[in-house]
């Protein structure tokens, strides 16, 4: 089974169009027979997924014990989000996933808005925000963290739980001792 160790989101107050940028920890107790894969979505509007835009996805070959990467994504593509939900608070996610079984979610709300304090307090009234005059904060510090039961090679889930049920969601990582999949707190920038 694979334990997150720590994702650090590097750069959380950036422009809107620099890249995105995590450092992501983790262990793998066995072997996995195949790469892990891993996601970044960005989340264009909170009443469909039809704007969500996947912005990389990457396989990581898995070794046993600690394994570190950064994972560094371009930005959304602004033209790809509705006009009226590009300034506000939205999500991006980091996924991990397994032979195609999403094992774990982390959430982060990320706000966005003019980078000048003037046109925060009087924005340009505009179908479409330049893209050039924004910023992103990505908050960090509580990330919403969704740990999904799958199969892991010949290990099924047990009878009394169901492959893809919700094996926990919380704010934060919790104690990791009280998880079945025995992870640890997420380790977060300053």
């Amino acid at each position: 089974h694979v334990d997150i160790l720590g994702v650090e989101v590097l750069d959380p107050a950036a422009k809107f169009s620099d890249d995105l940028k995590f450092e992501i920890t983790f262990q793998c107790r066995t072997k996995p027979q195949q790469d892990l894969e891993w996601r970044i979505v960005w989340v264009g509007s909170a009443k469909t997924e039809t704007h969500d835009q996947l912005l990389d996805e990457a396989l990581v070959p898995p070794e046993l014990g600690v394994n570190k990467f950064e994972y560094v994504v371009s930005g959304p593509d602004p033209s790809k989000l509705p006009a009226g939900e590009i300034l506000g608070v939205t999500v991006v996610m980091v996924q991990a996933l397994y032979k195609g079984k999403e094992f774990l979610r982390i959430g982060y709300y990320v706000k966005v808005d003019y980078a000048d304090e003037k046109l925060r307090e009087e924005p340009p009234e505009v179908d479409r925000p330049d893209p050039a005059l924004l910023e992103r904060n990505i908050l960090h510090t509580e990330p919403r963290v969704t740990r999904y039961l799958i199969e892991w090679d010949d290990v099924a889930p047990a009878d009394s739980i169901s492959e893809g049920m919700v094996l926990s969601e919380q704010k934060g990582f919790g104690n990791p001792s009280e998880l079945a999949n025995e992870q640890v707190p997420i380790q977060e920038s300053a």
